[in-house]
């Protein structure tokens, strides 16, 4: 049965003109008086308000990380991609990183969002958790909502096992591979690939584990000498270990790796290999290292493909992972 805006803001306990502000996206309504709406309107009609009939929703919305943890080339990379493979009439909205999920809920019903493309490796609000379990989504990386929920795009440990087998193949017997606190859950997924294949393939693997400074969560926030300082740090465990291939998932901890190998030179000089490809790092780099192509311009395409189908009302292919992407080997000289 339908149900009146006094009826609703009776069982709400707010007043008719707010629960029509909320239905309407429009006005100042408070976020707890807002969510307070809508699960009432939820529990009485059995699904929360859409757009507005009549609106025509063609944008959708793009949300770039506070934090430096994305790689600002490949954030471009699939910006670009997504630009170029919009459908007609479809419009990208650059968002402020620090919009409110009421915000997002609001343009929504309003008509003016029809989904959101997220970048960056954590959605810490629990605001923001909720409001994205209404509305269609994709995330363009690896990530964690709060410190329990984190999803790791597949293609990354299957990054790491790409890396053991090319050292493998290349006649590297004693591996080792750099860890350190991350803001990436992607960054593991490659380190735990790396360690099961040399596991399958009963060959030892060293983990060299960075020290980061005091109070740094993850080595992405610390500047270019920084990192270099602490890669220096560990030097004595890598020439200690005399190893002949050493896999550094992140390329710009690899640039800097191999700045290092050029002021303290090891007896024998290692067999790297990188994750991401991002080849501006490694200018004028040699022998330059291999990598792994992750994909950024085919994952964005497929994420936005993906987004356009929840858009649709399509159900999602998964919970959790939107794009699978097969990495790509890059061999180095």
């Amino acid at each position: 049965m339908p149900y009146t805006v006094k009826e609703i803001g009776r069982v709400a306990g707010v007043s008719p003109a707010t629960v029509s502000r909320v239905m309407n996206g429009s006005g100042n309504v408070t976020a707890e008086k807002r969510e307070q709406v809508l699960a009432v309107i939820e529990r009485l009609t059995g699904s929360r308000p859409a757009p507005r009939s009549g609106s025509r929703v063609s944008s959708i919305g793009v949300i770039l990380p506070k934090d430096p943890g994305c790689d600002p080339r490949t954030v471009l990379q699939k910006l670009s991609v997504l630009a170029a493979r919009m459908p007609h009439r479809w419009n990208l909205l650059l968002l402020p990183p620090d919009t409110l999920p009421a915000e997002l809920e609001s343009r929504r019903l309003r008509g003016e969002l029809a989904g959101i493309l997220l970048f960056g490796h954590a959605a810490d609000s629990p605001e923001l958790a909720a409001v994205l379990t209404r509305l269609p989504h994709i995330w363009l990386n690896s990530h964690r909502c709060g410190d329990s929920d984190r999803t790791t795009l597949m293609g990354n440990e299957f990054a790491g096992r790409i890396a053991a087998r090319y050292l493998l193949e290349n006649r590297c017997r004693r591996c080792a591979v750099l860890s350190a606190p991350s803001d990436n859950p992607g960054f593991a997924g490659r380190i735990s690939g790396f360690r099961f294949e040399l596991f399958a393939e009963a060959a030892p693997c060293t983990t060299i584990e960075l020290v980061l400074p005091q109070g740094e969560n993850g080595f992405e926030s610390l500047s270019d000498p920084e990192l270099e300082l602490v890669l220096a740090r560990a030097m004595p465990a890598l020439k200690q270990g005399a190893f002949d291939g050493i896999f550094s998932p992140e390329e710009r901890m690899t640039a800097l790796l191999c700045r290092v190998f050029a002021k303290d030179p090891p007896p024998r000089r290692p067999r790297l290999i990188s994750c991401n490809h991002t080849p501006e790092y490694f200018a004028g780099l040699f022998p330059r290292p291999a990598s792994i192509d992750l994909g950024p311009r085919m994952l964005a395409e497929l994420a936005l493909r993906e987004l356009m189908r929840r858009i649709s009302g399509e159900e999602p292919r998964a919970d959790h992972v939107a794009v699978i992407v097969t990495p790509q080997l890059v061999p180095g000289e």
